[in-house]
């Protein structure tokens, strides 16, 4: 008797400790004073397979024949970024975000690795002709493709390469708790996604290079085994949760799935994938 009576106190500890984490979590979400975002969102993004990176660099020298010098735009705080040290002599990460800026700064070191802030559709600190790879990953449909274009073109050495990619909407490996992220995405979160999210959803088939003979690939996708916790840090990334803590703040919706998703796993891990899509062009040798 004893024995079940400490399991069900234990049960409400843990719960309570969860509830206070998640409602930390959702705090720091609510600020949005920019370290704290990054924080979170340089913890709980997902990561790009490395073989991704390896069909990516290989693209670029068969365009080029080099690896000198890439150039990765809208890089947030460097997920995307600091993967493309391994293949290329120079690597900058670009971001209109101050703040996430800083977080890419403090996060990546490395010799060959800078970053800088700037708007994706002015460049003016890359000279003509000078760049081997400019790559965007999960942000062209925040930039504005005309002027960015006509930068890359500018930038770019002939056989030059330019990769955007990014991931579609995610899935879980447990159909009730799949049910549980959808609702949160679609119902709980309806209105409060930019109408450009549109673009991940259809994984950027409205989306075109400014190269002919550019093409598209959906062979890699992204997979991760994560706590609960971790899933709903993830969820607490989302700008539509951002939106929807303006409107309510201190809004305890991400507790309520931290606890549904535990009823659905009983401590155990879930598996997340994303469909992975990527766009690549090259500028003309002449």
């Amino acid at each position: 008797m004893q024995s079940r009576f400490a399991k069900i106190y234990h049960q409400r500890v843990l719960k309570r400790q969860i509830h206070l984490a998640v409602l930390t979590l959702c705090r720091n979400m609510e600020l949005f004073v920019g370290s704290e975002h990054s924080e979170t969102y340089q913890k709980y993004r997902p990561t790009y397979p490395p073989a991704m990176y390896d069909f990516i660099a290989e693209y670029c020298k068969t365009g080029t024949g080099s690896l000198g010098s890439a150039v990765d735009v809208g890089c947030g705080t460097g997920l995307s970024t600091f993967p493309l040290c391994k293949y290329f002599q120079s690597v900058i990460g670009t971001d209109v975000s101050e703040t996430q800026i800083n977080t890419a700064q403090t996060t990546h070191r490395q010799s060959n690795l800078s970053f800088c802030t700037s708007k994706a559709e002015s460049l003016a600190f890359l000279s003509d002709c000078s760049v081997d790879l400019v790559t965007v990953a999960q942000a062209m449909h925040w930039i504005e493709q005309e002027p960015f274009y006509r930068e890359v073109k500018r930038i770019l050495r002939p056989g030059g390469s330019l990769v955007v990619y990014g991931y579609g909407v995610c899935t879980l490996d447990n159909s009730d708790a799949d049910k549980i992220i959808d609702k949160f995405y679609r119902n709980d979160l309806k209105g409060f996604w930019d109408s450009r999210r549109h673009h991940i959803e259809n994984m950027y088939q409205e989306i075109c290079l400014p190269f002919p003979g550019w093409e598209r690939n959906l062979d890699f996708i992204m997979q991760n085994k994560w706590s609960t916790h971790e899933m709903v840090g993830y969820l607490s990334t989302w700008s539509a949760w951002r939106q929807y803590l303006k409107q309510s703040p201190g809004s305890g919706l991400l507790v309520d799935i931290q606890h549904q998703l535990d009823d659905v796993y009983q401590g155990r891990e879930l598996t997340i994938s994303w469909p992975v899509f990527i766009l690549l062009g090259r500028k003309a040798l002449k």
